[in-house]
């Protein structure tokens, strides 16, 4: 993707040479670029704190930092739903916080973002030239996602469709598996997954979907945009479900894993609340994560012997796409009285040396293409993963379209929560699957009716 405004990028130093006091102007994202950036008077930084809600940095990471800006030091917050709602109501947000790629339209919609375009424009670590596509998550303008001013970045991403597969449970059972690359479908899946929990009928968990289905809308929109179909309107006033034919055969493929104690979820709960360290310890069959959960196989020579990563499968015949569905990142309030420091500690996270390090572990793909020669392939595990990386990135281009209306402050969505509210009881045949439907409808539309006006 092309940058109109790499050409003109004026120097870091000159760009913290000059006055700040901006913070105003550039949440309104009326005026971006090279422009704004060489017009923004900076001064020197005087001693100064930044607040951060997240749970990326550690005590030593705050330190190293410190030890090298003795003029800011970090705040850190925990990731409190409870507390991060107290202080947006307040008026009185993190400078920086912790957030997921659904939810920033909602904050750039509201105005409550800094437009970091100049910032980039001027930074000597972050290019938008280098940035991979999953950062267009954090671009938004007129209800549009991938367009318009940079919000902020992803710290790193996944193709997040991919399937990692416990080939240890599959030993004896003649079940045949797909290659790496190998083109597959959701069907082979399903396939797959019966065949699986016939031969070894004390498995309790064969498949995780969509993070025990906390990112049900999501996956489903993955779906749908594969065959050209979508879960909103143009203008996301609703969620068109019960009379969306395509919506309600992708939801009905995840219920059925369900409906059958297949997978891992409300109605077949983990006591890890997750299936990474089920299937770590050889409890769960697959799980639908992307390259960043070679992290957790990572120095585990066991899981990482027996781990295998499959490209993601179609849908319906459908076009080939594996985007992130999480995009993880962070972003800079727009009242922050200090973006000259909350930038510095940004710009240092996403592009200096935490950066670099990240890259080379396996945590996720890294948010600049300049660093995809660190990626690992020491191992087994690290070569395929990063083989199946390399072939769906072509795949991972796609920027789904969040709906705005949709605000929250957790990482699943008003329909998430919905799904996940009533999926135990559909499972257990106290509703039918269309009742089920029609609940998450009605709750996904209250929220978006709120959220129309909050």
């Amino acid at each position: 993707m092309s940058e109109p405004n790499e050409d003109s990028r004026i120097s870091r130093r000159g760009f913290l040479q000059r006055t700040a006091g901006l913070a105003g102007s550039l949440a309104a994202g009326s005026l971006v670029g090279p422009e704004l950036a060489a017009a923004i008077p900076r001064r020197r930084l005087s001693p100064t704190k930044v607040v951060l809600m997240g749970k990326e940095l550690t005590a030593a990471d705050v330190k190293a930092f410190e030890d090298d800006h003795p003029n800011i030091t970090i705040e850190l917050l925990n990731v409190d739903a409870a507390k991060f709602q107290a202080m947006m109501t307040a008026g009185q947000p993190p400078d920086i916080w912790r957030t997921q790629g659904p939810l920033v339209p909602q904050w750039a919609a509201r105005g409550q973002l800094l437009n970091l375009d100049p910032y980039f424009s001027a930074s000597d670590l972050l290019h938008p030239a280098d940035l991979t596509a999953a950062n267009d998550y954090y671009r938004y303008k007129n209800g549009r996602i991938g367009v318009g001013p940079r919000y902020g970045m992803v710290k790193d991403w996944s193709p997040d469709e991919t399937v990692w597969v416990n080939t240890s449970l599959f030993k004896g059972t003649g079940i045949d598996l797909p290659g790496p690359t190998d083109k597959w479908s959701y069907d082979d899946l399903w396939d797959i997954t019966l065949k699986l929990k016939k031969k070894n009928s004390g498995l309790k968990w064969v498949l995780d979907i969509a993070s025990s289905y906390a990112w049900i809308d999501r996956h489903v929109m993955v779906q749908l945009a594969s065959i050209g179909k979508s879960l909103y309107p143009k203008d996301f006033s609703r969620i068109n479900l019960t009379n969306n034919p395509a919506a309600m055969e992708a939801f009905q493929y995840s219920f059925r894993y369900s409906q059958r104690k297949l997978d891992v979820g409300p109605e077949n709960p983990s006591p890890d609340g997750w299936s990474g360290p089920g299937f770590v310890a050889g409890k769960v069959g697959m799980t639908q994560y992307g390259y960043w959960f070679l992290g957790m196989l990572t120095g585990n020579t066991k899981a990482s012997a027996s781990s295998l990563l499959l490209s993601s499968p179609n849908w319906k015949g459908g076009k080939h796409l594996n985007p992130t569905i999480t995009a993880t990142g962070w972003v800079i309030s727009a009242k922050t009285n200090n973006p000259e420091a909350a930038w510095t500690v940004f710009e240092w996270y996403m592009g200096g040396k935490p950066a670099r390090e990240r890259a080379g572990i396996g945590w996720g793909v890294p948010a600049q293409l300049s660093l995809f020669d660190r990626l690992p392939e020491q191992t087994a595990v690290q070569r395929n993963a990063k083989k199946v990386l390399l072939h769906e990135l072509p795949a991972s281009k796609l920027t789904l379209q969040y709906n705005p209306n949709l605000v929250g402050l957790a990482d699943n969505t008003a329909v998430a929560t919905a799904y996940q509210k009533y999926l135990a009881d559909a499972a257990k045949g106290k509703m039918s699957f269309t009742s089920f439907m029609k609940k998450v409808e009605a709750d996904t539309n209250r929220a978006i009716e709120v959220g129309k006006h909050g």
